[in-house]
């Protein structure tokens, strides 16, 4: 008598195809105001380090002003988003499902996030204990590299289609 076959666990990292949009340069009330009251961002949850540490808050907490730190991460059902903060202006773009229609094809390595070790002192201890089961890195390959954050999704992986299946 055989046992009954368990699924492959997920690799740790993976391909998968996606669609960049860009957004543009947006000013911190646009962009807050894009997270807190479009209704495709509806949930959003933020992360970002500033000198007080690491933050993920909804992104209904967004300061009203802009934090000083260098990038903003937002994600949600379907969006992850990537803002580079400059002063008052936010470079944005976003990740969407391959099957959406904005932007263009990507191909997008997802890997796990690492914590940082108990004595780093190269970045604020974060302002609450991560999530568990943690943080994933969406990194764009290609001749233009950039990482997109979000907390690992529960459940199966996100809607995106793994590279090299159909």
């Amino acid at each position: 008598m055989s046992s009954p076959a368990r699924p492959a666990p997920q690799p740790l990292v993976r391909t998968v195809r996606m669609r960049l949009h860009r957004l543009g340069p947006l000013t911190w009330p646009a962009l807050r105001t894009l997270l807190t009251e479009d209704p495709a961002y509806a949930g959003a949850r933020c992360a970002w380090s500033d000198l007080n540490g690491f933050h993920l808050e909804p992104s209904t907490a967004l300061p009203t002003g802009p934090p000083l730190a260098t990038h903003l991460w937002t994600w949600g059902a379907q969006a992850v988003l990537r803002s580079r903060l400059d002063a008052d202006r936010a470079l944005t773009c976003v990740l969407l499902p391959e099957t959406n229609h904005a932007g263009e094809p990507v191909l997008v390595r997802i890997r796990p996030g690492l914590p940082w070790a108990a004595d780093d002192q190269q970045v604020g201890r974060p302002d609450r204990p991560l999530p568990a089961p943690g943080i994933e890195l969406l990194d764009l390959t290609g001749p233009s590299p950039a990482t997109f954050v979000r907390e690992t999704p529960a459940g199966p992986p996100h809607t995106a289609t793994t590279a090299g299946s159909s």
